[in-house]
């Protein structure tokens, strides 16, 4: 990931006049207007309604308490965010960027930011993206065909992904990373035809996915533990159908090809996968760890053996090359009452 975050000077204005109160409004912004003017100018509780139409900028929020409304994330009838010609979010590489702000002398995190409703696209590197943010609330937005990743958040806290839809994206629809107390939720979101993963979860700790969907990707939904500080641990993985995750991907930057994993516990601690609904995961081209649930050591990546993980209640059939698989390393991986047609090693399955 490339982090430029430049903040440059924008021109434009919105139609609204800004109230000179502290007291929380709502702010309208319309097709030709600036939205990061609006953001600019907006107090703690103020609400920017972007109205329906193209927008193409970039925004980079830094204010605590922000919502910022879009018309649906509908490319006819909703509010598009596409490249422009400003630079101020990953150098304009990014759609929107939750970005820590200076309090004093001393930089601190940005709370308490909603974003909803948008369709955000075709950027070069990622959707939206928090960095060193807390309480931030992603909801029923789009975010298709970009770079990197959909909707991601480093080094984060309490951040929210909700009935989001994420398609076409090159590295992973949903991205949760660096975040050694993330204590993040996914609800209720869909990743669909992604590149590597559908729902990333790397070196981060204390977070929840829930009733997602993950469909088309490479990877389904992965836990991982590559050695960074934070330590991919303490994840509960509930309730989610995960199906066909059959695109193949080409080994990159040290790690294997992967295709044709539904959930994927690589190197992770303390995790709970619980009543999933795991089916017709096939790997396209040879891939190491392909399978329905597959619980393996992430030593050659820079990680470690996985330990206390719990594959429990799951329904997993049709997958291949077996809907569980273990690859026998770590400590008191327990596998309990799962639904499914064929392990590695045998006995997995109930």
């Amino acid at each position: 990931m490339r982090l430029r975050f430049l903040g440059l000077a924008v021109g434009g204005a919105v139609l609204l006049a800004f109230p000179a109160t502290g007291m929380a409004d709502t702010i309208d912004v319309f097709p030709g207007h600036s939205i990061q003017h609006a953001v600019n100018h907006a107090h703690r509780g103020d609400t920017i309604k972007v109205h329906d139409g193209v927008y193409h900028q970039s925004v980079a929020i830094r204010r605590n308490g922000l919502t910022l409304s879009g018309a649906g994330a509908d490319l006819k009838t909703g509010t598009v965010i596409k490249p422009g010609h400003a630079k101020r979010c990953q150098g304009g590489g990014s759609g929107f960027c939750i970005l820590s702000h200076k309090a004093g002398n001393k930089r601190v995190r940005t709370k308490n930011t909603t974003v909803k409703g948008f369709l955000v696209r075709n950027f070069d590197d990622t959707g939206l993206i928090a960095v060193g943010a807390k309480r931030t609330t992603i909801i029923r937005n789009r975010f298709a065909k970009d770079g990197e990743y959909g909707a991601a958040a480093f080094s984060s806290i309490r951040t929210k992904f909700v009935r989001n839809l994420s398609t076409g994206n090159h590295e992973a629809g949903f991205y949760v990373g660096d975040s050694p107390h993330a204590k993040a939720l996914l609800r209720h979101n869909k990743a669909r035809g992604n590149g590597s993963f559908g729902f990333f979860l790397r070196d981060s700790a204390h977070g929840r996915a829930l009733n997602n969907t993950a469909v088309h990707n490479c990877l389904g939904i992965g836990v991982l533990n590559t050695g960074a500080p934070g330590t991919a641990r303490r994840w509960l993985v509930k309730g989610n159908t995960v199906r066909k995750n059959n695109k193949f991907c080409k080994a990159q930057e040290g790690g294997p090809p992967i295709s044709g994993t539904g959930i994927g516990l690589v190197g992770a601690k303390q995790t709970v996968v619980r009543q999933n609904s795991v089916r017709g995961n096939k790997p396209r081209q040879s891939a190491p760890f392909a399978g329905g649930i597959v619980t393996i050591s992430s030593k050659p990546l820079g990680g470690s053996d996985p330990a206390s993980d719990t594959v429990a209640h799951n329904f997993a059939f049709s997958n291949q090359p077996a809907d569980l698989r273990w690859d026998g390393s770590g400590t008191d991986i327990r596998f309990r009452g799962n639904h499914c047609g064929t392990s590695q090693p045998n006995g997995l399955c109930s």
